[in-house]
């Protein structure tokens, strides 16, 4: 089975206080989202510099050149073009030509898992001149202003790096619960609409479960014995209320979601950063996907103790801003939203 080798993440040190959208917009901000922080992508970063730096550190942590990356796949629901990779530019950057394939993959939030899941075929295939292939996920999410996404919506990037062995982590297993259920969606160069968010809490929880079942009965591994649980969710209770229902105690989740706000396709490597930074050899991860389309489980174990990300220090490394610098950095203030 693959194995990690490396991982990186990259947090935008610009943050805004929930309380603070909230007082701009004359709310109390004591009821729905209405404590933490998220962050702020200044207006000089995109997908594309936040991948980078993120794969970056995946890639100085693992002591491995760009070179020698047979595949590199990025995630990204924000990359600002109807018609553009993600995925070619990153890997020049990182100097990876040539004999490299790449893929991008967007649409869903789920795609961070779509990218993880190539980046393990890639590597099965035995295709390319070497044995590293890399998955990112980076995001710049942008709601309109005074509406509920807002106090959640940020960004920021991650990249995990697979190799076929020498790994400090290998997968276990894989599985998926695929539906036509879409969600939170939006048309291109439009803003999301009103859903019913309790339905869609519902469906959530469904494909969750779904995704989770399925692996389990797969690598016949009881919920009990996973030491550190990850669940991709566009709103934090959400996550709490998936492990309930798989029986499993909140203590598990790891989660940047108070700290950072909801960062899309990279919010799962993010926090699936943050639970490697705290796993143990010997230790399990249960890693879930969720987006339009459905959910993807996959199960870590941890073999040798890993290096650290040291994702606490990016948290702590920040900077508050105000309500109009926020605006401002997003470019939703007068000529720019036009």
């Amino acid at each position: 089975m693959p194995q990690l080798v490396g991982y990186g993440v990259y947090l935008p040190r610009y943050r805004i206080a929930v309380s603070e959208i909230h007082a701009a917009w004359g709310r109390s901000g004591g009821g729905r989202g209405g404590r933490g922080e998220k962050a702020v992508v200044p207006p000089d970063e995109d997908p594309l510099t936040l991948g980078v730096k993120a794969a970056r550190a995946a890639l100085a942590q693992a002591g491995v050149e760009g070179r020698h990356l047979s595949a590199v796949l990025a995630a990204s629901t924000s990359t600002g073009y109807a018609e553009g990779a993600l995925a070619a530019p990153l890997a020049y950057h990182l100097g990876a030509e040539g004999d490299v394939f790449v893929g991008d993959f967007g649409l869903s939030s789920r795609s961070v898992t779509a990218a993880m899941r190539a980046a393990m075929d890639a590597l099965a295939s035995g295709q390319g001149k070497h044995a590293f292939a890399l998955a990112v996920a980076a995001e710049r999410l942008i709601a309109e202003p005074g509406s509920s996404y807002e106090l959640s919506y940020s960004g920021g990037a991650g990249a995990l790096l697979l190799a076929s062995q020498g790994g400090f982590a290998e997968v276990v297993g894989f599985a998926s619960h695929t539906s036509g259920f879409v969600g939170r969606s939006r048309r291109e160069g439009r803003s999301h609409g009103l859903v019913d968010e309790r339905f869609m809490m519902q469906q959530f929880l469904a494909h969750v479960q779904g995704s989770v079942e399925r692996l389990l009965k797969a690598i016949e591994i009881p919920p009990e014995e996973f030491a550190h649980v990850v669940v991709q969710a566009p709103e934090g209770r959400w996550a709490v209320r998936a492990l309930k229902k798989l029986g499993l105690p909140a203590e598990k989740l790891v989660s940047t979601f108070p700290q950072l706000g909801y960062a899309g396709c990279a919010s799962l490597l993010i926090d699936l950063a943050r639970a490697l930074d705290q796993a143990a050899p010997g230790e399990l991860l249960l890693v879930v996907s969720y987006g339009p389309g459905g959910s993807d489980a996959l199960a870590l174990r941890v073999t040798k103790s890993p290096p650290k990300a040291d994702v606490e220090a990016q948290l702590q490394r920040k900077e508050l801003v105000s309500y109009p610098v926020y605006l401002r950095y997003q470019g939703l203030l007068g000529e720019e939203r036009r």
